[in-house]
């Protein structure tokens, strides 16, 4: 069935509505102006309802790895010390950025499949007095983990420390109070939960983060990706242009559209529909001998991964479901490549049908 059209089923990009796609394909506008300014703002305005949060939110073009690169970049000097939660590829992939700012970099592990613990930030900052931040990933899609980020969050305010979370794969599918929670750098992407195409990665700035890059404005760690460039170009050119840069002004588009539909629905009646799905899915999985990776109390309600039959590299089942079936799941990565599959249910547009599509391919995979 190759002319058949593929379910993606991965942990984004996922497929977005109609109507999101239609506002994708709309016409374009100037990336300044009035009209535009609206739109924009607009845009902002839903998403800090969505990070929770009353402070500065741009929308930075690229990637969610852009955003995590601006926020190390712009908040940190080289040579300076920052905690990072270690316990899957996307922890990797903070020390990673961060190490190509040459930051010192110490790792607050936990093993691949368990949640980090604030404890261990606690000691790790005792030992550490002159480590200036504390960084940890929301949801590590690596391994389905959700990491208890308001609790860290409560150890880094306690010692004073900037607090930076990634919620690239979980903002708008899972809980998220940034100003609650004392998260000052707050990262996400616009393909996965937040329900539009790839290409946006929003970005959630606390004054007390301003006030740690305003110590030491020349990091000589670019211009793009400068926060304080934005925030120069906000401040400045606040009435018509307030970026330093053409937005990508049809992704802002599908974004607000997809932000129109989900505060529409309500974004706690988003995350209890996501939650009915992610227990459908494990009931089904169990159901067919391929049981899930976490247990259900350390459930992610936005994806989920899963051990397959004994003995069979888990790239089959992905290269099977894809080219049988066409339903496009990931395998995993990193130490569980070839241990796990992970299913993304991440859309808006994911049903209790296309769970039992899943399943039911996944159950003739082992037939």
């Amino acid at each position: 069935m190759p002319n058949k059209e593929i379910m993606l089923m991965i942990p984004g990009p996922i497929q977005p509505d109609q109507k999101v796609m239609q506002a994708m394909g709309g016409r374009v506008y100037a990336h300044y102006g009035a009209e535009w300014l609206e739109k924009y703002c607009h845009t902002t305005s839903m998403l800090k309802q969505v990070f929770g949060t009353e402070e500065d939110v741009y929308v930075l073009v690229g990637s969610g790895s852009s955003g995590l690169d601006a926020c190390l970049g712009s908040a940190f000097s080289s040579g300076e010390k920052i905690l990072v939660g270690h316990n899957g590829f996307f922890g990797e992939r903070i020390k990673n950025i961060a190490e190509s700012y040459a930051l010192n970099v110490v790792l607050v592990q936990a093993e691949w499949g368990q949640p980090l613990q604030a404890k261990d930030f606690e000691r790790a900052i005792q030992e550490n007095l002159d480590a200036k931040a504390v960084i940890v990933v929301h949801l590590e899609t690596s391994t389905t983990i959700v990491n208890p980020v308001e609790e860290i969050g409560q150890v880094a305010y306690d010692h004073e420390l900037l607090y930076m979370v990634d919620t690239v794969s979980s903002l708008g599918g899972m809980p998220m109070h940034m100003d609650e929670w004392h998260i000052d750098l707050c990262v996400s992407a616009s393909q996965k939960c937040l329900g539009a195409p790839p290409g946006l990665a929003p970005v959630a700035i606390s004054s007390h983060a301003w006030e740690v890059m305003g110590r030491n404005p020349s990091k000589g760690h670019g211009w793009y990706l400068n926060l304080l460039n934005w925030r120069k170009y906000a401040t400045e050119w606040a009435d018509w242009h307030p970026y330093p840069i053409t937005l990508a002004t049809n992704n802002i588009m599908a974004l607000s559209a997809s932000l129109e539909e989900l505060l529409a629905e309500g974004i706690d009646a988003r995350m209890e529909r996501y939650r009915c799905l992610a227990l459908k899915l494990r009931s089904g999985l169990r159901g067919i001998g391929m049981p899930p990776y976490t247990p259900d109390n350390k459930l992610a309600p936005v994806l989920t991964a899963a051990y397959g039959p004994d003995g069979v590299p888990t790239s089959q089942i992905v290269s099977y479901l894809e080219n049988v079936h066409r339903i496009k799941i990931a395998g995993g990565l990193g130490l569980l490549k070839d241990k796990i599959f992970r299913i993304g249910h991440m859309s808006p547009t994911v049903t209790g049908e296309d769970i039992d599509t899943v399943v039911a391919a996944l159950a003739e995979f082992k037939a």
